[in-house]
């Protein structure tokens, strides 16, 4: 069976939007000490377990909720140049 890519893009938009406002001090904490990855690593792997269980196997084999997170997350946060890793 064939994934609808929008609504699993819709989905990690929803997810990483999410991230964004429940981890904001731990994001903000992360990007000064250029650890981020490892900050949200407990966020983003149970992220990764509630997309694949929504949306099944095969999308979540693909990267739309990586790359979500950096379109919502990293992007953003990288164009206000406050952060030393930028």
């Amino acid at each position: 069976m064939a994934f609808d890519k929008a609504r699993c893009e819709r989905l990690a938009r929803a997810m990483a939007s999410d991230t964004v406002v429940y981890m904001k001090d731990a994001i903000d904490k992360g990007l000064q000490d250029d650890n981020l990855y490892d900050v949200l690593a407990d966020n983003l792997k149970e992220n990764q377990k509630a997309f694949q269980a929504r949306m099944g196997a095969e999308a979540a084999a693909t990267n739309i909720l990586e790359r979500a997170i950096v379109d919502t997350l990293i992007v953003p946060l990288g164009e206000q140049k406050k952060y030393p890793i930028f």
